[in-house]
């Protein structure tokens, strides 16, 4: 895995660089989780590590200590392999055994990560067999700023790296949670702390300005940072999480900063609510929103009750109400458009009506059949003139969202060296039973 997507010279780089970041005992990764979790306590924050299960069966107690103070610990395989090449069956038991080794640690994980962002089909197939309530992941890239941008261009380590992790283009998609048949998909975010470290290798003045500038367009577009540091990379890269937390932390309206458990359940829990708009009058229209109190309903211009909230659009003061407008403020779609984009909107809480007459709707979304992205779906109703409603993607009137995550691999250097050595046999090797 390390020569596909470093080559030969940048795995020898990597082994030398883990050779100083791991030692005999647990000593020199026991400091670093310490500073992450001092980090992100700053703020009133929690990380999600997700742990390779035969690294947790190895230091049980100094992991359970991060669970107990309430980092989340998400299961992260059993051992540090690629799930992309497994069968179902491999994964199904190989994924059973690590959820027995939490079990023993009296942990409860409702949540996975692949190692090395991989997995297939067959992972989502056994992990909602297993009952976990979330998977993360899949890698979204995100554009670097502009001097990034030139030294990723120059970088070849940089393109093999999203091509191992398979990423989607942020510029295309809509970088939220997605329900994939009842387990929800959570986005991860490129670059991550390895590509600014060890493949664009940017001096330490500049190692913030990424995270930074992602979080400047989840906020903008009131997506979600699900931000990836590895515990060993905290020398490097603490001061910029630091920065970007604080910076999260500033916003206002605020960014939900939660773990991603804390995430998959209020997607779980958000996915049941309900927005109607009904005709009940000559241009007059009924909007009833059924939800739990923390929803966020927002409206575009309409002379409601309301709250100022971010640029053209206030948040409704009551769930329930009766407006006049010469548009009804819902989206229309043509009838060409593709049954994709309907369930695309019905996940991002837009209410929508089939029709081609474009002038009777607060916006209009025509898309051709084929290949199409949910930000040009996005953008088309932004530019529509209004008036809309639309239940929020976050609680209690966020803009955006944000995770800090870290996946938990290696605390030592032979949990390190033995990785290659347990891949090779971990189909039929009960050691961690």
């Amino acid at each position: 895995m390390s020569l596909r997507s470093r080559g030969p010279v940048g795995s020898a780089a990597r082994t030398a660089k883990v050779l100083s970041r791991f030692g005999a005992t647990t000593a020199a990764m026991a400091q670093r989780l310490e500073r992450y979790e001092t980090i992100t306590s700053e703020v009133a924050a929690r990380p999600s590590w997700p742990t390779t299960a035969c690294v947790l069966a190895r230091h049980p107690q100094v992991l359970q200590r991060y669970a107990e103070r309430g980092v989340e610990l998400a299961v992260h395989g059993l051992v540090h392999g690629d799930h992309a090449q497994l069968d179902r069956a491999r994964q199904r038991d190989t994924i059973a055994r690590a959820m027995d080794i939490f079990d023993r640690g009296k942990l409860r994980p409702t949540g996975f990560r692949g190692p090395y962002l991989r997995y297939n089909e067959a992972t989502l197939e056994v992990l909602r067999e297993l009952g976990f309530a979330y998977h993360s992941s899949q890698a979204v890239v995100f554009p670097l700023p502009d001097g990034e941008a030139a030294r990723a261009r120059a970088t070849a380590s940089y393109a093999q790296a999203l091509r191992l992790y398979d990423a989607l283009d942020s510029q295309r998609v809509a970088v939220t949670p997605k329900k994939r048949n009842g387990i929800v998909d959570i986005p991860v975010a490129i670059p991550d702390d390895e590509i600014l470290i060890e493949r664009l290798k940017l001096p330490e003045g500049a190692r913030s300005g990424p995270w930074l500038h992602i979080l400047e367009a989840t906020y903008r577009r009131g997506e979600l940072f699900t931000l990836q540091l590895h515990p060993e990379r905290i020398p490097e890269l603490g001061e910029a999480l630091r920065a970007t937390l604080a910076e999260a932390r500033r916003r206002r309206p605020r960014v939900f900063i939660a773990r991603l458990d804390e995430i998959a359940a209020w997607w779980r829990r958000r996915s049941g609510f309900s927005l109607h708009v009904l005709r009940c009058g000559s241009d007059r229209y009924l909007v009833r929103l059924h939800a739990d109190p923390d929803a966020t309903l927002v409206v575009r211009g309409l002379d409601v009750p309301r709250t100022e909230w971010f640029e053209r659009d206030a948040i409704a003061d009551l769930p329930v109400f009766e407006v006049g407008s010469p548009r009804m403020p819902i989206v229309g779609v043509s009838r060409r458009t593709p049954h994709s984009v309907h369930r695309f909107l019905v996940e991002e809480g837009v209410p929508f009506e089939v029709s081609d007459r474009s002038h009777e709707y607060g916006a209009h979304v025509d898309v051709a059949p084929g290949d199409w992205a949910e930000t040009d779906v996005l953008d088309a109703i932004d530019r529509g003139p209004g008036p809309l409603v639309r239940l929020w993607r976050w609680p209690s009137g966020a803009r955006s969202a944000l995770a800090v995550t870290g996946d938990v691999d290696a605390l030592t250097l032979r949990d390190f060296m033995v990785r290659s050595w347990e891949t090779r046999g971990w189909s039929v090797r009960r050691d961690y039973r």
